[in-house]
């Protein structure tokens, strides 16, 4: 629970594989600074309580409206089958990179790696 109301419009998401997409927004709308350095990033994912983030379908079609919407990077889950990863590989080609995270730090991680900021270590900093 947040001490303040958070509105997220859903009524064109059919199911959960936005989690890991809402969570980094969130992050970064709560925190300093840019978390994608100001790369247009698209991710897609489940994630639960232990921030684990899960399969979800329709990968190439996920990987084609992230190419098509100008993403320079694709977050996608480790979990995916083999096949679905090499598709959005070849829907992003040279466009767009397509990358696999197993939990929300590993997306965090390649966040910073693109020149995003980092969280702070506790949300009881400020």
């Amino acid at each position: 629970k947040t001490p303040f109301e958070v509105g997220i419009d859903t009524d064109s998401i059919g199911g959960p594989s936005a989690g890991l997409a809402f969570t980094l927004a969130l992050l970064d709308e709560l925190s300093k600074g840019s978390l994608t350095g100001k790369v247009k990033v698209a991710a897609t994912g489940t994630i639960n309580g232990d921030e684990a983030v899960g399969a979800v379908g329709a990968i190439p079609q996920k990987a084609i409206a992230a190419r098509d919407s100008g993403a320079k990077l694709l977050l996608v889950p480790a979990a995916q089958s083999a096949d679905d990863i090499a598709a959005a590989r070849r829907i992003g080609g040279s466009r767009m990179r397509v990358e696999t995270v197993a939990s929300l730090q590993e997306a965090l991680d390649i966040l910073r790696g693109l020149g995003g900021d980092a969280l702070p270590d506790s949300t009881n900093d400020e």
